[in-house]
C-alpha cells in the first residue's frame, strides 16, 4: 500500500528522508505546486493522484491535509498517522502574528524561526540550510493561504467518525502543540492509538526508527 506523507507548512518534504530509508513513503511537495493552496484544494488535488487506497502521513499541516483528504475522500484512504497536528489551530499559539511576518519583509527571520522550533535539537548546519533553501521557494502567498486556511478551519467535528486505523504520532518537547492536545486529538478518534516519542515538532526526522514501527504496525491494522 503506498503512504503518502505530507509535510507542514514551509516544510520540505526532506524532513521525511531518514524515515524514507526504514519505510516505504511517497513524500509530496505541495507548497511548490500551483495553487490554490488552501485545505481543501490540496487535499483535492492529493486525492486525484490515487485510483486506489492509500494510507496517509500527514505532519503539522500535512495532518490537517489528511484529515480533510480523509473527510472529502473516504473511501480512497485506509489508515491515517497524524503527527505533531491537530483537528483545529485553536491554542496552537502565534499563528497570525507569522502570518502578519510571511507577508513583511521579515519573512527569511520568521521562517528560520519557525524551522528551528521544529526540531528538539540543532539540525546539521548542511540539512538546516537545505531546509531554509526549500522555504525560500516557496512562495510566499502558498504559505499565507495555507496557514489562513488551516486556522479558519475546525476538523473536531468529523474526528468521531473516522472508520479507519488511526494513529497520533507526538513529539513530547513540540512547543506548538502539547501532549494534552495530542491525547485530547486521539481520544477524540476512534480506537486511535497514541505514541509519544522523544522528539520536538518533526518527529518523522527525530525519531525515524520509532515511528516507521508505528507505521508498519498501523498499516498491519488497515
Amino acid at each position: 500500500m503506498i503512504v503518502v506523507a505530507i509535510p507542514g507548512t514551509l516544510c520540505s518534504p526532506a524532513v521525511f528522508r531518514r524515515l524514507s530509508a526504514l519505510a516505504d513513503v511517497e513524500a509530496v511537495s505541495w507548497m511548490t505546486e500551483p495553487g490554490p493552496w488552501d485545505l481543501e484544494t490540496v487535499a483535492d488535488r492529493l486525492a486525484a493522484r490515487y485510483d486506489a487506497p492509500v494510507a496517509l502521513l500527514g505532519h503539522s499541516t500535512g495532518g490537517a491535509i489528511a484529515l480533510t483528504l480523509t473527510a472529502r475522500h473516504p473511501g480512497l484512504v485506509a489508515a491515517l498517522m497524524l503527527v505533531d497536528t491537530g483537528a483545529t489551530m485553536h491554542g496552537h499559539g502565534d499563528v497570525d502574528t507569522i502570518l502578519t511576518a510571511l507577508a513583511s519583509a521579515a519573512r527569511p527571520q520568521v521562517q528560520a524561526a519557525v524551522l528551528d522550533r521544529s526540531f528538539a535539537a540543532p539540525l546539521d548546519p548542511p540539512f538546516r540550510a537545505e531546509l531554509l533553501d526549500y522555504a525560500a521557494a516557496v512562495p510566499p502567498e502558498a504559505a499565507i493561504e495555507a496557514l489562513r486556511s488551516q486556522r479558519d478551519t475546525d476538523l473536531t467535528p468529523f474526528l468521531a467518525g473516522i472508520a479507519v486505523p488511526v494513529t497520533v504520532v507526538h513529539g513530547i518537547h513540540d512547543p506548538v502543540r502539547s501532549t494534552d492536545q495530542a491525547r485530547a486529538l486521539a481520544a477524540a478518534i476512534p480506537g486511535a492509538r497514541l505514541r509519544l516519542l522523544d522528539a520536538g515538532h518533526t518527529p518523522v526526522h527525530e525519531a525515524p526508527a520509532e515511528v516507521a514501527a508505528e507505521l508498519r504496525a498501523l498499516l498491519a491494522r488497515a
